[in-house]
């Protein structure tokens, strides 16, 4: 009894958590993923936290989290706009032109995948360890991103 009220009592938690990470600017994915990072933290520990006790300290480790992610896009859009930005600038041919126009489609997360895996040359491994995703994660990522820039170049050629 006493073990379902206190799943219960997490799964009301995590909605809570999610929003309030919303509230503050995070996106739903992102959100998502910072809930169930501060779980495996709060599953990792050695120590069991009383209910009191255990609410402040989830809030912090969410919101600390979240500035964390907030800071490494924060760097690593200013990478992309710094490396990638003249390199797409300078293409003179024009099927490079036509990636180049084709990535300023793609949203920042998804530009940031390709450049560490490409421009970085990351192993995909290297990638999930940078991301902290799973490494399937990070195919499936790459996979939808190619199609995604397929379709993007497919539809630049027909108009």
């Amino acid at each position: 009894m006493r073990l379902q009220r206190y799943e219960k009592l997490m799964a009301q938690m995590a909605v809570e958590l999610q929003r309030y990470l919303v509230s503050r600017g995070a996106s739903h994915d992102v959100a998502e993923d910072i809930v169930q990072d501060v779980f495996v933290k709060l599953l990792e520990m050695e120590l069991v936290l009383p209910p009191d006790k255990l609410r402040p300290y989830m809030y912090r480790v969410a919101w600390s989290t979240y500035l964390d992610y907030y800071r490494r896009t924060q760097r690593y859009q200013g990478l992309v706009k710094k490396y990638l930005g003249p390199a797409l600038e300078i293409a003179t041919q024009p099927a490079d032109y036509d990636v180049g126009q084709a990535m300023s489609q793609l949203s920042h997360k998804e530009q940031h995948l390709l450049l560490l895996r490409y421009e970085q040359n990351l192993s995909i491994t290297r990638v999930a360890e940078q991301l902290k995703i799973r490494p399937a994660a990070v195919k499936m990522r790459l996979h939808r991103v190619h199609k995604k820039l397929e379709k993007i170049m497919m539809r630049s050629e027909q108009g």
